[in-house]
């Protein structure tokens, strides 16, 4: 005896779902967050994320299905792109594909504009939130790097060498011998950190990770694993052009262990490089031009509001926070990092006595988490938010939030005229932005921060909801 399948049943059943790997033609029509290029396969009803397409691409691509999506491996090019372009790197293709760089094969003006849409986009599609679209800013396309991480690994023999990992394979270490994007001194510095005189020095294991940094002329070499270094003084004497040496054993925290630079009193340039001490390395700005160009708009955009009184969060070495506090802004900057606070302490206590008198005589740095000291620092005339790649705390966005959206009667603690929030991720600046009720998006601008890559920077600034624009 049969029974009639419930009318659910039957249009599961009917469903057609498409197997877990398949070859397909796409038409690549944008790129994507984290890189890859977004096409559609009509036969299979699929949207594919294909790393190494750009839009305007016609391909053939090996893809595995996961739920709704799929994702691609390029297997040839049918009809490329108008915006398709030679890689400048040797190690961007087969064999090595490196990682490091996403959009070396994307004409220069279309990864600006595709970054000008991902923006737009986030806010919209996470944020709820319709923008136009932002403008960008830039600067040199190449050589723009001062600071570079590599995988360290020593081979069968005892040789050493150095790379980056490549994108669909991060146990994939090549042998890295250019990279376009990187500055020359910071090149020269892995080389001779690599130099058979000087590798054989290292910590006789197997996996290590460095970063050589330049800062202020200097090279600076970070290494990180091992747990014992029984041939630094070896090393360093094979290194002499290495300004600075810093070793975080494994399982224990960073110390600075030579620093051969000149003794230099500390100071800060536009870029918020500091010059001198034992934690230069930490705050190298990576594209000294762009960073250059986003700080001189933060401070422009926090001055055009004439604040008493700002709260810097997510302060870093305090580079925003001195800058302000020199035009008699009463400036408390937040940050976690200790050395960090240490330094903006510093250079806080220098300028305030630089300009006795001033309402800049109460600026300070406080080590905290921002959505702890937060709360205890409003009202304050504008509030700097540049948080890390994962956003704010919601906590910090509830206490900044509007009550009612009412302009005239704002909760007493949040009574600012702007938030100016820098973000380095899309996501999580709409998201975040969409939790700032009574808030409205003023201006966004965008900074290729990182050509060749699909990383964007953007200022956002946003002004009381109501408020006359």
């Amino acid at each position: 005896m049969s029974r009639t399948a419930p009318q659910h049943e039957k249009r599961r059943r009917r469903a057609p779902q498409p197997p877990p790997s398949l070859m397909a033609t796409l038409d690549v029509h944008s790129l994507a967050a984290l890189g890859d290029g977004v096409g559609r396969s009509e036969e299979h009803g699929l949207v594919v994320f294909t790393p190494r397409t750009a839009p305007g691409d016609r391909v053939t691509a090996r893809v595995t299905v996961e739920g709704r999506v799929g994702r691609g491996r390029l297997e040839s090019i049918v009809t490329p792109s108008p915006v398709r372009v030679a890689p400048r790197c040797t190690h961007y293709e087969a064999p090595d594909r490196c990682g490091g760089c996403q959009w070396q094969h994307v004409d220069l003006t279309a990864q600006r504009e595709a970054k000008r849409h991902l923006v737009q986009d986030a806010f919209a599609r996470i944020g709820h939130i319709n923008v136009p679209l932002p403008e960008i800013k830039a600067g040199a396309a190449w050589a723009y790097r001062r600071s570079l991480t590599l995988a360290i690994r020593r081979r069968a023999d005892g040789s050493v060498f150095a790379g980056l990992r490549a994108y669909d394979d991060p146990e994939a270490v090549f042998d890295l011998h250019e990279c376009p994007i990187t500055d020359a001194r910071v090149l020269d510095a892995w080389r001779a950190v690599l130099a058979p005189g000087a590798q054989r020095h290292l910590p006789e294991v197997t996996r290590l990770r460095g970063t050589i940094k330049v800062l202020d002329g200097h090279a600076l070499f970070v290494l990180e694993g091992g747990r014992e270094w029984p041939a630094l003084h070896d090393f360093l004497a094979a290194t002499p052009s290495i300004a600075a040496v810093w070793w975080q054993a494994e399982g224990k925290r960073r110390h600075l262990v030579a620093d051969r630079r000149p003794a230099v009193g500390e100071g800060s340039g536009p870029s918020g490089a500091e010059s001198g001490g034992p934690s230069g390395a930490s705050f190298v700005q990576v594209n000294e031009e762009v960073a250059a160009m986003v700080h001189a708009d933060v401070v422009e955009r926090a001055l055009a509001h004439a604040p008493r009184t700002v709260v810097d969060a997510y302060s870093g070495a305090g580079v925003t926070a001195v800058a302000l506090a020199a035009r008699g802004v009463r400036v408390v900057a937040v940050e976690l990092d200790e050395q960090a606070t240490a330094l903006a302490a510093a250079k806080l206590g220098e300028v305030s006595r630089a300009v006795a008198g001033q309402p800049t005589e109460g600026s300070r740095a406080m080590a905290a988490r921002v959505e702890h000291a937060l709360p205890h620092l409003l009202p304050a005339d504008v509030v700097i938010l540049n948080p890390p790649r994962a956003g704010v705390d919601e906590r910090v966005t509830q206490a900044l939030a509007r009550r009612g959206g009412d302009p005239n009667t704002p909760d007493a603690r949040a009574a600012a005229r702007a938030i100016i929030y820098v973000s380095c991720d899309p996501a999580t600046l709409a998201r975040d932005v969409a939790r700032l009720s009574g808030w409205r998006v003023h201006a966004l601008t965008c900074y290729d921060m990182f050509p060749q890559t699909a990383h964007v920077e953007t200022i956002c600034e946003l002004r009381p909801a109501g408020v006359d624009q």
